[in-house]
């Protein structure tokens, strides 16, 4: 969940219903006393976990599956207009055009106080499961790799 410039609470949500398979949306102008019917997004997502936070800068940052079925592929995108359009998206792992065995998932993010983002994750891979931390900041995320 954040919080619009404007106070509006906005809520991404999974959807574990049928096709498309994407992030849904619902938002509340009473600090969370009500909300919008939840809709899709264009935001591609498998029914999993995702988070949202406002950097400091105002922008938001995303981590989620960007996929329709599976957790092979997580990715970071940004956007500068308080979600209305996703311009830069960064993958953390995986690619989306090759399925692999590993999943990565539930990831939790939060940006320090020296402006580095912090991103963790449940990493599954044939040998075993882990947690995995990575430290980036939005240039990294803006960057074309």
């Amino acid at each position: 969940m954040v919080r619009k410039k404007d106070g509006t609470l906005v809520a991404y949500l999974r959807d574990n219903g049928p096709p498309p398979k994407r992030a849904h949306i619902s938002y509340s102008k009473d600090a969370g006393v009500s909300w919008t019917a939840a809709v899709d997004t264009e935001i591609l997502n498998p029914g999993t976990s995702l988070e949202a936070i406002v950097l400091r800068n105002g922008d938001w940052l995303m981590v989620y599956n960007d996929l329709e079925q599976g957790r092979y592929s997580l990715v970071a995108s940004i956007s500068d207009d308080e979600g209305i359009s996703w311009k830069w998206r960064r993958h953390l792992e995986g690619d989306p055009s090759r399925k692999v065995t590993n999943q990565y998932h539930y990831p939790s993010v939060i940006q320090a106080k020296d402006g580095t983002i912090h991103v963790t994750y449940s990493y599954f891979m044939p040998e075993g499961k882990a947690i995995k931390h990575i430290q980036m900041d939005e240039d990294w995320v803006k960057a074309t790799p």
